[in-house]
């Protein structure tokens, strides 16, 4: 609506306390366990086999092998994480341990045979795969007749502005295309996956991790600063991690801003396993 003078300086301070108040009240924004409860549903017997497509530190992979009783293979492209990863199963339990492995691998190459797996998790990982088409159909490659892929991702709406969006994933590794919600249905149209739900997240895990945490605010913070006083950052960090900084925290901001929205695409390769 226009602005309109009696509305906003007597009409609307009548209701802005308890506006205010009603904004308080938290909505129960589903928090990142709902994946594990999506894998929950699929209710795969123990042993089953998945992947975890870029499984990072493994944390992931460790939980489907705890909570499921899943054999779990984490592929990562980057030697670091799969270092990290094999140092934290040492410390974990024998029969957890035993469950999950660590090799090299993108999610267009999982460096498995075909047919041979129940699940393919793939959590924060779309958007930097420069064809998700191919993505999505190494998935169903992998897959058994009847396996699922349960996929995250952040994706772009549209109240990100064009430049934002333009410096934002050049810093933080996006292919723009790929986080076009467009071009991800089209990739599973194409890989021959069936559709077996898209949950629109949209802001939901950024209010959950500003209830508990405070992650928003504190991201919001440090973005003020950063941009109140560059030069001290960069001269402390240099150029490189100032940028990288900014961008983490510019995506904590537009995902709390509805400038990004979570995603869960979960699939299903046809037929009878």
């Amino acid at each position: 609506m226009a602005w309109d003078r009696e509305f906003f300086y007597d009409t609307y301070p009548r209701v802005e306390e308890a506006f205010a108040a009603r904004l308080d009240e938290s909505l129960a924004p589903r928090d990142p366990s709902v994946l594990l409860q999506v894998v929950r549903e699929l209710d795969l017997p123990p042993d089953s086999r998945a992947v975890d497509v870029g499984c990072g530190e493994g944390a992931y992979a460790f939980r489907l092998a705890t909570h499921f009783g899943l054999r779990v293979l984490g592929i990562d492209p980057v030697q670091r994480h799969l270092d990290l990863a094999r140092e934290a199963r040492r410390d974990l339990a024998p029969d957890i341990a035993s469950r999950v492995s660590f090799e090299r691998g993108t999610a267009t190459s999982v460096p498995v045979r075909d047919g041979s797996l129940d699940l393919v998790w793939c959590r924060d990982v779309m958007v930097h795969v420069e064809s998700p088409a191919e993505a999505f159909a190494e998935a169903a490659r992998v897959l058994r007749p009847g396996g699922h892929v349960v996929s995250y991702q952040v994706v772009a709406t549209d109240l990100l502005g064009r430049e934002e969006g333009a410096w934002l994933f050049d810093v933080m590794g996006v292919v723009p295309s790929s986080a076009d919600p467009a071009v991800l249905d089209d990739a599973v149209a194409r890989s021959g996956l069936e559709v077996v739900a898209t949950l629109d997240l949209a802001a939901e895990w950024g209010e959950w991790s500003e209830e508990q945490e405070g992650a928003g605010s504190r991201a919001l913070l440090h973005l003020a600063r950063l941009l109140r006083d560059p030069d001290r950052y960069r001269a402390e960090f240099g150029d490189a991690a100032y940028d990288v900084m900014l961008g983490d925290c510019r995506w904590h901001v537009y995902r709390m801003a509805g400038k990004l929205a979570g995603r869960v695409d979960v699939l299903r390769r046809p037929g009878r396993g």
